[in-house]
């Protein structure tokens, strides 16, 4: 026993370590989210950094809308982008195969009172979405509204459109005739609804059931003590009477 002893030790340590190195999470959809501010499923800001969110798009016209913490000083991004909308779906689409993925996003950020920020539909000569880096970053920490939708599928407020035209590279500024008032709803005729992840840059979050590190810090010193306490009985077991 107190040969395994340091192995289980070094194993204990790591673990902890690594947990108090994990500060990055990730968000799945929790059932259907609203589509107004008022019910946007909510992602609590805190000290970790929010890495992506999974979900579904339940029919082409139906949009998942988040509340989130963006950082401040930090640029912000965010993309569907990714190795299955890149490999994956491009195959099931050129094969005709049926697939399960979001084949037409667009991402539209939005700011704690509604007005929107910008989007974008097709990135980079693809058909997913992405809001760059570069395009938005705010100078202080706050409340933010992200929208995913497919593609026909457009933000409005009580003035109209909140979003215009795409500009050389593909974003969607905020100079619709509805830009000035904050977001109402969606109107149009999406393509089709499918499974998504966005991933990020710049936004905080807290996961809960993720120990803090001074949680961590008490689990590894449990560990320890735990061990020296085996290895003292098992060199009580083997000395001589």
């Amino acid at each position: 026993m107190h040969k395994l002893a340091p192995a289980v030790a070094v194993s204990v340590l790591a673990v902890g370590l690594s947990a108090v190195q994990a500060q990055a999470v990730t968000f799945s959809q929790v059932g259907d989210t609203g589509q107004t501010l008022d019910t946007a499923q909510v992602i609590p800001g805190g000290t970790q950094s929010l890495d992506a969110i999974t979900g579904t798009l339940s029919s082409p016209n139906v949009v998942n809308l988040f509340r989130l913490v963006l950082a401040g000083g930090q640029t912000f991004s965010a993309t569907t982008i990714n190795a299955n909308t890149l490999i994956e779906l491009p195959i099931d689409q050129q094969l005709g195969s049926p697939t399960a993925l979001l084949p037409d996003p667009q991402l539209f950020l939005f700011d704690a009172a509604g007005r929107g920020v910008y989007g974008n539909d097709d990135s980079f000569g693809t058909a997913q979405a992405s809001l760059p880096s570069g395009s938005f970053s705010p100078v202080a920490p706050g409340t933010y509204f992200l929208a995913i939708a497919s593609s026909g599928y457009n933000p409005i407020s009580a003035g109209g459109s909140i979003f215009g035209s795409p500009d050389a590279s593909g974003i969607l500024a905020a100079n619709g005739s509805g830009s000035a008032a904050p977001l109402t709803g969606f109107t149009g005729d999406g393509t089709a609804g499918g499974d998504y992840q966005i991933s990020f840059t710049g936004v905080t979050a807290n996961a809960a059931g993720v120990p803090e590190p001074s949680e961590i810090v008490g689990t590894i010193a449990a560990g320890l003590l735990c061990i020296g306490y085996q290895v003292r009985k098992s060199l009580k077991r083997r000395s001589p009477v």
